[in-house]
C-alpha cells in the first residue's frame, strides 16, 4: 500500500506533466461532453488531493537539494523505464533508489506526515512542528 506522500508525489508528477487536471480543482466534464477538451482521459486518485497540497509539495521539492530534486522529477514526472532514467542520470540503480527513498522521507517530514510505526513521542513532535 502506498503511503500518503507517495500518493501526493504521484499526483504532483501528473500535475507537472499537465495530466489529471480534473482532480485538482477543475470540473470533471462539461455538461455536453464526456471527454476533456484535449481528448485525453483521466484517472481519479484513490484519495482526493487539493491544489494547495500539490502547490505546497512543489515548493518543498524546489527547496531540497538539486540531486534529490532531479531524482524525484525523473521518477514521478518523466515517463519511461528505470533503465533509461539511470542512463540519463548516469548513476547506479542502488544510488537511484537510495536517493529516491531519502528524498521521499525528507518531503514526508517537511510536509508533516508521520511515518508508519513512529513512536508516540515522534508523532507528537511532528504534530507540534518540531
Amino acid at each position: 500500500m502506498k503511503s500518503q506522500i507517495e500518493i501526493l508525489l504521484g499526483e504532483w508528477g501528473r500535475w507537472k506533466r499537465g495530466e489529471n487536471r480534473s482532480v485538482l480543482g477543475y470540473p470533471k466534464k462539461a455538461a455536453f461532453m464526456v471527454m476533456r477538451v484535449d481528448g485525453g482521459t483521466h484517472m481519479d486518485p484513490s484519495e482526493f488531493v487539493s491544489d494547495k497540497e500539490v502547490e505546497r509539495l512543489d515548493a518543498e521539492v524546489n527547496a531540497i537539494h538539486p540531486e534529490y530534486r532531479a531524482i524525484l522529477s525523473m521518477h514521478y514526472v518523466r515517463p519511461g523505464a528505470i533503465k533509461e532514467k539511470l542512463e540519463r542520470l548516469s548513476i547506479s540503480r542502488a544510488l537511484y533508489y537510495f536517493r529516491l527513498e531519502f528524498a521521499t522521507k525528507q518531503l514526508a517530514f517537511q510536509m508533516g506526515f508521520v511515518p508508519p510505526g513512529a513512536s508516540t513521542a515522534q508523532q507528537g513532535a511532528v504534530a507540534q512542528g518540531m
